[in-house]
C-alpha cells in the first residue's frame, strides 16, 4: 500500500522565525530527515537479517519455515487455560462487577496534599482525579496520576526484614513490644515534610510518653525558607497581576499550591471562554533561572542567569524598589535593564503583584523576596499572598539528627519519611555511617530502598489508597485520607498504625484491620478510630458530619491560622559568573524520579522529561554554546541512529552520548551529556534521584553491590548525582570542570519521533503590536492564516460529501445540529469535539500519564522507546523558536508545548486505506478502532498525517518488556512480574494483544458509560414517578447527555484547564463549542483537508513593551499572512 503524499510549502525565504524540536532538526541532519519522513523509523518498522538490511526473501522463507515446523511442536500440548468466576459469598453493597465506585481522598505532599476522587472496580483502585469540590482541588500532577501504580509494583515491599534478611511480624512485633515498655528510650522520629493533624497529635502523646524523644523532618528537596518555623506562604492568583518567579517552577516540578486560576487568567476570554477577548484581565509573568523549566515555558519575559546569580538578581530588584537588596557588580547592562522595568511594572501593580522564591534557591533569596512583597503590599487578606502558619514546626534537621545519633542523644531512630536519607542526604554528612551508630534502625517504606537495608528493621509500608489518615491541602484545609482497599500484602503498615503500636505499652501492632470476633466483622484499623478522634477536636463529632467528611473529602471551612513571616537581614554574597574553566552545577528535581522516589514507577520513567524529552536515564544538561566551547557539542550533533547488534533482530536504536566526567567539591562521577536549549552558559545541570542500583546487565558494568536497593524497573537507570552534593552546595555548586572519557552511554530522547510535516504548528501571537504583524485584534484575526493555512487552496473531494464542518459558525442556522444531513453517519444527540488552548498548557505531562492509566497502556522500556515503539496515546509535543533578529538573547529560545493525540478527522485518511475496515467512523463523529478486525497491516499509522498512531510490535501487557531481550522470546518470554500490575486496568477498556494498532479514542468508554447511565436515569425518573415503562418518552433533550458532563482522562487530569470537551450540538452553552468559536482557535494541518475534531488555540504572551526583550516576546511561529 502506497503513502499518502502531502505537499506541504516550503518555508518562504527571509523569514525571521526558526522553530525547532530538537537539535537535530535545528542542525538538519539525516538522522532527523528519517525521523520526519516515515511514521516508523528505520528499525521500528522492520526486523533485520543478513547484514544489517531489511528481511530478505531468504531470512523470511526460514523464519516461516521454522515456524512450519515448529507449529505440531507447539500445538501438540496446548490447552485452553482454565478460568472460573467465583460470586461473592456475601456481596458488598454498591458493587457491581464492571461499574466504577468513586472515594475521596488525598495523596499526602510536602507543600500540601492533593485531594482526589479515586476509581474503584470491584474494590480496586485504578485511577485517581482531582477533587473539583475541593477548595484547593483544580487538578493534578503527573506524580498524583502515577501514583496509583505503586500500589501494584512488583517492586513493592511485601515483607519485614531484619538487617537486609527477611524477617516476620512477629519477630518485630517482639522488638517493638520491648521499644514501647521503655519509656525513657531515646528515640528520633523522621518524618517528612507533608502536614497531617492526627500524625502531630500522636507526635505530642509520644513527646509525653518518652521523656528522651526527638522529632525530626526530612526531605531531599524540602529546605527551609528562613522565613520562620512551619511559614509557608500561598500565592492567590486571582489577585496577581504580575508574578515574579525566581528559579520557581510552579506549574511543574515545585507545584504545591493551586494553579488553575493563574492558567485561567493566561487566556484573554476568560476562564471558559465566556468573555470577548480582553488583554487587561491577562497575568503578565516573569521568570528568572538558569534552566528552561515549564514556568520558564510560559513566561512572558525570561531573564537566563545562572542559579548562583539569582540571589544578585533579587538583590538587584530589592533595590530598584527600595526593599533593602543592594546594586549588583556581576550583572551586565542588558540584564540591569530587564530588572529596573521589572521594578517599574511591580511599583506600578503594588499590592496586585507576588514575587516567588524558587525551592532551590537559598534563605537570603526567600528573605529578599519576603522582603519585596512586604514593601509592594502583597501579603495578607485579600492580596495575593497568603502566610500560613503550618503544624510542621518545631523539628530538627538531618543535620541535628546526625548530631544527636554520633552523639548518642538518639539510640534508637525511626524512619518515616518518603526521601531514602541514607541515599540522598548531602555527602558530607556520610550519614550511613551515622545511622550504623544506632542501637536500633527502623525503617517503614513501600520499597527496600538504601535506607531499608541500612537499617535493623524494615517495615513494609501501606499505600496511601490501602491507609487511613489525614493531612492538610496547600491552604490548610482539613483534608482525609481512607482506604479504598485493605492492603494488598498482609504485612504492611501505615505511619499512623505504628505510631499508635508505640503509644501501647505492649507495642500490639495492629494494621490493615483489627480482629475479628467471632461471628463479627473486624474493627477498622486504630488509625480510623485515631482520625476520627482529630476530626471530632475540629468540632462537630456527629456521625453525619463525618459521612459528609467521607463524602466530600474535607472539612468546609478549615484553613490554616495566620502566620508572620519572619524578615531575616543576611547580606548577599557575591559570587563570580561562572566561566568555561569553572562551571557551575545545578543539582535539579527530575520530573519523572523527583528526588529518586519514583525510581521503580515505569509510567514516570517512560514519560519523556517535557523540555529534554530524555526517558528512563538521566544526563548532565549543558547549552549549546557551552558545548561547543568544551569541545563536545560535534560529538553531540553526530550521534545518527545506531544499530549495533544488542538485539537478536540486531538493532539497537539508541543515541549513544557522550559520557564525561565532572569533577566538582572534590569529587567526581561520570555523566553522558545532552544539549539543552535556553540554559544559562557554563552551567551543567543534573536532574537528581537516578542510579540507585545496578546488576548484570548494566551497559557500562557499574557495581552490582546495591542492585537490592531497586526493583525491575529502576535498575541500571542513570547516574547518582548526590555524591557530588554536600549541605553547603545543595543546590548548586561552582568551580566545576569537566573532561572527556572516550565513552559513550545510550540515551533514549523521543524528541524526534512522530515529528510531523508543516508549519505553524503550534501557533503563538502577543497583546504587544507588531510592526509586521499589527495589533492584537490584527494578530487575532490572522491566527487561522498563520503557516500555510492562508494559501491553502479549497479541499475539493472527489466523492460526494454530504453535510458540513462540525463547528465553524452558521449564523443563519441558530441549530448547530441540523448542519449534519447524512443521517446515515450522523447522531443528532451527540458529536464530539475537543479543543486544546495553548496558552494553558505547560506541558507537565499528567495529561499523559492520566491517559495510560485510565486506558491500559502498556510501557515498553528504555530499548523500544528508543526505537519509536512508545504507546502513549497522546504525546507531548515541544518546539523551541527564536527570532533571528533577537539581539537581546538569541540563545534564549522560546517554548511551547503541544500535546497531539488523535484529533478524530471527519475525512480520516486513515480509514480510506484499511483493507479490513478495522478503523471506521462511528454515528458520534469518533475514528474508531476495531481491535478484532484489525490484523496489523499499519497502512493507517502510514498514512496519517499526524502520527498518532500506535502499533503493538510485542504483547507488552504479557511479555515484560524491562526483562533483556525478553520481548524477543515470544512465548518462550518471562511474563510481567505478578498479578498485582494487571489489578490496575481499567475493566471497561480492551487490552490489547501484539499486531494490533491503537490509538485515542475520546474515552469511548466514558461516552458509553454516560449515555448508560442518560438513559437508565430517565427509567429511573419515570418509575418513580408510578408511570407504567411504555410512558417512558425518549426525546432527544432526554437522551442528550447534560452540558459538559462527561469528561475525558486527559481533561479530567489537567491542572490548568486547558483541554476542553463537550457535544458540539450544545452549541454555546458548552465551553468547549464557546472555544472553538474565538478567533485563536485553529485546525492542526488544516491545509490537507482531513477536518480534525480537536483543535488548539493559539498562545498568547503578553509582554511589557517597556522591557528590552519586548519585540522579541510572541513570535514562535511562522506567519504567512
Amino acid at each position: 500500500m502506497s503513502k499518502r503524499i502531502w505537499q506541504h510549502p516550503e518555508v518562504p525565504a527571509g523569514e525571521k522565525t526558526v522553530s525547532w524540536r530538537s537539535v537535530e532538526q535545528l542542525e538538519d541532519t539525516p538522522a532527523f530527515r528519517q525521523w520526519l519522513t516515515r511514521e516508523f523509523p528505520r528499525g521500528a518498522a522492520e526486523m533485520s537479517g543478513e547484514g544489517d538490511m531489511e528481511t530478505s526473501r531468504r531470512s523470511f522463507l526460514k523464519l516461516m519455515g521454522a515456524s512450519t515446523a515448529l507449529a505440531g511442536f507447539g500445538m501438540a500440548a496446548c490447552r485452553r487455560p482454565e478460568s472460573y468466576i467465583v460470586p461473592y459469598a456475601q456481596a458488598p453493597e454498591w458493587i457491581i462487577p464492571g461499574k466504577a465506585l468513586y472515594y475521596a481522598s488525598a495523596m499526602p505532599r510536602s507543600g500540601g496534599a492533593t485531594p482526589l476522587v479515586v476509581t474503584t472496580f470491584e474494590g480496586r483502585p485504578t485511577k485517581v482525579a482531582p477533587n473539583s469540590l475541593h477548595p484547593d482541588g483544580d487538578g493534578t500532577d503527573a506524580f498524583a496520576q502515577a501514583s496509583v501504580l505503586d500500589l501494584y509494583s512488583p517492586s513493592r515491599s511485601r515483607t519485614f526484614a531484619k538487617n537486609a534478611k527477611k524477617a516476620t511480624k512477629a519477630d518485630f512485633q517482639e522488638a517493638l513490644a520491648a521499644l514501647a515498655k521503655d519509656k525513657s528510650a531515646k528515640i528520633g522520629f523522621v518524618f517528612g515534610a507533608d502536614d497531617s493533624p492526627t500524625r502531630s497529635a500522636l507526635a505530642r502523646k509520644l513527646a509525653a510518653k518518652f521523656s528522651a524523644a526527638k522529632f525530626y523532618s526530612y526531605e531531599a528537596l524540602s529546605p527551609d525558607a528562613g522565613i520562620g518555623a512551619g511559614v509557608t506562604l500561598v500565592p492567590d492568583f486571582s489577585k496577581a497581576d504580575r508574578i515574579v518567579s525566581l528559579d520557581h517552577d510552579f506549574v511543574g516540578v515545585d507545584q504545591s499550591f493551586p494553579t488553575a486560576v493563574f492558567s485561567d487568567r493566561r487566556k484573554p476570554e476568560g476562564k471558559d471562554y465566556k468573555g470577548k477577548p480582553d488583554v487587561s484581565k491577562m497575568n503578565r509573568l516573569y521568570v528568572v533561572e538558569g534552566t528552561y523549566s515549564l514556568t520558564g515555558g510560559m513566561a512572558d519575559h525570561r531573564l537566563r542567569v545562572a542559579p548562583s546569580q539569582i540571589a544578585a538578581v533579587a538583590s538587584q530588584l530589592a533595590s530598584a524598589l527600595r526593599a533593602g537588596g543592594s546594586a549588583s557588580s556581576v550583572l551586565d547592562g542588558k540584564q540591569m535593564e530587564w530588572i529596573l522595568r521589572l521594578a517599574e511594572d511591580l511599583k506600578e501593580n503594588a499590592g496586585k503583584s507576588v514575587v516567588l522564591a524558587g525551592p532551590r534557591q537559598p534563605a537570603v533569596v526567600h528573605q529578599i523576596a519576603l522582603a519585596i512583597n512586604t514593601t509592594l503590599g502583597n501579603i495578607g487578606a485579600g492580596k495575593p499572598l497568603q502566610a500560613w502558619q503550618t503544624e510542621v514546626a518545631g523539628t530538627g534537621t538531618l543535620a541535628d539528627l546526625k548530631k544527636d545519633l554520633d552523639g548518642g542523644a538518639v539510640e534508637t531512630v525511626i524512619f518515616l519519611t518518603p526521601s531514602n536519607p541514607v541515599y540522598d542526604a548531602p555527602a558530607d554528612l556520610d550519614f550511613a555511617a551515622s545511622v550504623a551508630k544506632a542501637k536500633t534502625s527502623i525503617h517503614l517504606g513501600t520499597r527496600t530502598d538504601a535506607t531499608a537495608h541500612a537499617a535493623t528493621w524494615h517495615v513494609p509500608a501501606a499505600h496511601y489508597l490501602e491507609q487511613w489518615s489525614d493531612a492538610r491541602s496547600a491552604n490548610g484545609a482539613y483534608t482525609i485520607v481512607q482506604p479504598m482497599i485493605l492492603p494488598l500484602y498482609p504485612d504492611c503498615v501505615s505511619e499512623l498504625e505504628l505510631l499508635i503500636a508505640l503509644l501501647d505499652d505492649n507495642g500490639k501492632l495492629v494494621n490493615g484491620e483489627g480482629e475479628a470476633e467471632k461471628g463479627k466483622v473486624a474493627p477498622p484499623s486504630p488509625a480510623y478510630d485515631a482520625v476520627r478522634e482529630t476530626f471530632g477536636a475540629l468540632g462537630d463529632k456527629s456521625d453525619a458530619a463525618w459521612k459528609k467528611l467521607l463524602r466530600d473529602g474535607f472539612l468546609a471551612g478549615s484553613k490554616y491560622a495566620t502566620a508572620t513571616p519572619k524578615a531575616g537581614s543576611a547580606a548577599v554574597q557575591a559570587i563570580a559568573a561562572p566561566t568555561v574553566g569553572a562551571l557551575e552545577v545545578v543539582f535539579a528535581t527530575d520530573s519523572s524520579v523527583y528526588d529518586g522516589r519514583w525510581i521503580d514507577n515505569g509510567w514516570l520513567q517512560e514519560v519523556p522529561d517535557p523540555v529534554t524529552k530524555l526517558a528512563w536515564d538521566n544526563a548532565a544538561l549543558i547549552s549549546p554554546k557551552t558545548a561547543k566551547e568544551l569541545g563536545i557539542y560535534d560529538e553531540i550533533i553526530q550521534l545518527e541512529t545506531e544499530h549495533a547488534s544488542v538485539h537478536p533482530d540486531g538493532e539497537s536504536g539508541h543515541r549513544k552520548a557522550p559520557l564525561i566526567t565532572l569533577t566538582v567539591n572534590g569529587k567526581s562521577a561520570d555523566f553522558p551529556v545532552l544539549v539543552a536549549f535556553g540554559q544559562a552558559e557554563n552551567t551543567i545541570v543534573l536532574p537528581l534521584g537516578y542510579g540507585q542500583g545496578f546488576d548484570k546487565d548494566d551497559e557500562l558494568a557499574r557495581d552490582t553491590a546495591k542492585s537490592g536497593h531497586v526493583g525491575l524497573v529502576g535498575v541500571n537507570r542513570g547516574f547518582d548525582a548526590y555524591p557530588l552534593r554536600t549541605s553547603a552546595t545543595s543546590y548548586f555548586a561552582t568551580g566545576a570542570t569537566i573532561a572527556k572519557t572516550g565513552k559513550r552511554y545510550s540515551l533514549a530522547v523521543g524528541q524526534e519521533h512522530a515529528a510531523m510535516y508543516g508549519r505553524a504548528l503550534a501557533r503563538e501571537i502577543s497583546t504587544m503590536k507588531d510592526e509586521e504583524k499589527g495589533s492584537f485584534e490584527e494578530q487575532l484575526a490572522g491566527v487561522a492564516k498563520q503557516g500555510n493555512d492562508a494559501h491553502a487552496p479549497p479541499n475539493v473531494s472527489l466523492y460526494k460529501q454530504e453535510g458540513s464542518s462540525t463547528w465553524h459558525p452558521d449564523t443563519a442556522n441558530k441549530e448547530p445540529h441540523k448542519n449534519f444531513s447524512n443521517t446515515l453517519l450522523s447522531d443528532d444527540l451527540h458529536q464530539w469535539g475537543m479543543a486544546i488552548d495553548l496558552s494553558s498548557c505547560s506541558g507537565c505531562n499528567a495529561c499523559v500519564i492520566a491517559c495510560q492509566a485510565e486506558n491500559n497502556i502498556p510501557i515498553v522500556g528504555k530499548e523500544q522507546l528508543a526505537k519509536g515503539r512508545e504507546m502513549h496515546w497522546i504525546r507531548m509535543d515541544r518546539y523551541f523558536a527564536v527570532d533571528k533578529d533577537n539581539s537581546f538573547d538569541p540563545d534564549s529560545p522560546e517554548l511551547i508545548p503541544q500535546p497531539v493525540a488523535c484529533v478524530q478527522c471527519e475525512a480520516a485518511p486513515c480509514e480510506t486505506v484499511c483493507p479490513v475496515n478495522a478503523t471506521v467512523h462511528t454515528e458520534d463523529g469518533l475514528n474508531a478502532m476495531a481491535y478484532n478486525r484489525c490484523i496489523g497491516t499499519r497502512y493507517c499509522a502510514n498514512n496519517c498525517p499526524y502520527k498518532a498512531r500506535r502499533f503493538n510490535y510485542f504483547d507488552y501487557n504479557k511479555r515484560n518488556p524491562l526483562v533483556a531481550h525478553n520481548l524477543y522470546r515470544g512465548p518462550f518470554g518471562e511474563k510481567t512480574v505478578g498479578e498485582a500490575p494487571h489489578l490496575q486496568r481499567n475493566p471497561n477498556v480492551t487490552v490489547r494483544m501484539r499486531g494490533v494498532m491503537e490509538k485515542c479514542t475520546y474515552c469511548v468508554q466514558r461516552l458509553k458509560d454516560a449515555k448508560i447511565r442518560q438513559k437508565a436515569g430517565q427509567k429511573v425518573e419515570t418509575f418513580a414517578s408510578g408511570k407504567p415503562s411504555v410512558d417512558v418518552k425518549v426525546t432527544t433533550e432526554t437522551l442528550r447527555i447534560p452540558v459538559d458532563s462527561v469528561k475525558v482522562a486527559c481533561q479530567d487530569a489537567c491542572a490548568s484547564g486547558a483541554i476542553t470537551f463537550g457535544n458540539l450540538l450544545d452549541g454555546d452553552k458548552s465551553a468547549m463549542v464557546r472555544a472553538k468559536g474565538i478567533q485563536r482557535n485553529y485546525d492542526l494541518l488544516n491545509y490537507i483537508g482531513t477536518r480534525p475534531r480537536t483543535s488548539y488555540l493559539a498562545r498568547v504572551k503578553n509582554p511589557n513593551d517597556k522591557m528590552p526583550d519586548a519585540k522579541f516576546v510572541g513570535k514562535a511561529t511562522i506567519h504567512m499572512a
